[in-house]
């Protein structure tokens, strides 16, 4: 069995060790499962632009085991980056608190005026799902409910969550440990 590698890629001020990231490359890294959790450049101030040619550098190959998990500013950078580059079947793609096209956060309306092409997104990623809170207070659910439908993925809307976010103590994510174990084939 060749290696399933899992590429997370965190949001606006993040960085690789906040949130629930650590937990999930804590329960799922072995010897056959990679999990990559990048720090994204300057997350405090972010440019479309640099987080796009940052993943192209980080990310050279993208085949049917590789799983890619986005949270809020990282869903709309993961679809841009699968977009653009040439890839073959991916397996998973995991869209939590995500948004397209618009934002609540003016500060990060550069990462959506590149029109993305969702059925190429949609034609290349088997298993595709967005998670969101009902009482998510930065990104309302119904821009994840929105994004869900461009990608038509299954949406998954939780009654709380927030944001998903350690200042919330959302440091585990066993929901999505199950999905992601439910997309590898074992």
């Amino acid at each position: 069995m060749s290696t399933i590698n899992i590429y997370i890629i965190h949001g606006y001020t993040a960085n690789s060790n906040a949130n629930w990231f650590p937990d999930i490359k804590e329960n799922l890294e072995s010897e056959n499962i990679k999990v990559h959790i990048f720090d994204m450049p300057n997350s405090q101030a972010p440019i479309f632009e640099e987080w796009i040619e940052f993943l192209k550098k980080k990310i050279d190959t993208i085949h049917s085991n590789s799983i890619f998990i986005g949270h809020s500013l990282g869903c709309v950078t993961l679809l841009n980056f699968l977009e653009e580059k040439n890839y073959e079947n991916v397996n998973s793609l995991f869209l939590v608190s995500g948004f397209v096209e618009k934002t609540p956060i003016q500060k990060l309306s550069g990462f959506m005026e590149k029109t993305i092409d969702y059925s190429k997104v949609n034609n290349n990623v088997k298993n595709r799902f967005v998670i969101s809170a009902i009482d998510d207070d930065i990104i309302p659910y119904s821009c994840s409910e929105y994004l869900a439908e461009k990608i038509d993925a299954k949406f998954i809307l939780l009654k709380e969550g927030k944001h998903f976010i350690d200042r919330d103590g959302f440091y585990k994510f066993p929901l999505l440990i199950d999905l992601i174990n439910k997309t590898i084939e074992k």
